[in-house]
């Protein structure tokens, strides 16, 4: 029973992994047909049945550039960017989003802080994290079972201490990632209240970068980094960057 329970499950996922191939290679093939709204709604379609994954981001991102859409790929590559942060074709290619888009990435106060914690991503840093504890955990039984040269230990154990607090400090200083959208149309303005007829203060632009705070009805609360500009924003013109985030 447990054998056939275990064929079960693996041809369910080899089942998974082809449906996704199949799909994922008719999007691609729409993108270089040159239909790349059909291929945008294609990779949303993946991305609804299948969960995050940055290739699908990443190509999603490019149908949205190639369509003008600046805004939906900006936030396709940022929401990319957290699962490959170093990927140089998808940094490029979020560039030159934000310059079609007329819209500069505002740094924060510790810019060079931002870089190193940005350098991994979340799930990354959490491997890091557990390897670290499991490591030590490891170590520990050795050292109960077998008496090693104070040297080989100290050493290692540090090491591993240190990556534990610097992947959990880097995990708890990138929870702000929770509370960044973009905002996805030009016209998207900032109101006073969450109504449509309320007064506007202004608009952010395109592809800006917000914080997001509480939700009223069909409004998002939102602040631009960089600029004295707060209020309400419609929902449809604002979305978080890290799913389960407030939208």
């Amino acid at each position: 029973m447990t054998k056939n329970l275990f064929l079960g499950l693996l041809c369910l996922l080899l089942g998974t992994a082809a449906a996704f191939a199949n799909d994922f290679d008719r999007a691609n093939g729409q993108f270089k047909a040159g239909d790349f709204s059909g291929a945008a709604s294609a990779y949303e379609k993946i991305l609804a049945a299948e969960g995050p994954r940055a290739t699908v981001f990443y190509n999603l991102g490019n149908s949205y550039q190639q369509l003008k859409r600046y805004g939906p790929a900006i936030l396709a590559y940022e929401r990319a960017r957290l699962l490959t942060p170093r990927d140089p074709d998808l940094l490029a290619n979020l560039a030159l989003a934000r310059k079609a888009a007329t819209v500069a990435e505002v740094p924060g106060p510790y810019p060079r802080l931002d870089v190193a914690l940005n350098y991994l991503s979340p799930n990354e840093w959490s491997w890091l994290v557990a390897g670290s504890a499991l490591f030590l955990g490891c170590l520990a039984v050795v050292c109960g079972a077998v008496k090693l040269p104070r040297r080989w230990v100290v050493g290692p154990a540090c090491l591993a201490g240190v990556c534990i607090i610097a992947g959990a400090t880097a995990l708890y200083l990138q929870r702000v990632e929770t509370g960044r959208g973009v905002v996805l149309s030009a016209d998207a303005a900032v109101r006073l209240s969450p109504f449509e007829k309320a007064e506007s203060l202004g608009t952010p632009g395109v592809g800006r970068i917000v914080r997001l705070g509480a939700r009223s009805g069909d409004f998002q609360y939102i602040e631009v980094p960089g600029a004295s500009l707060s209020g309400w924003m419609a929902g449809k013109d604002v979305a978080a960057i890290e799913a389960g985030a407030p939208r």
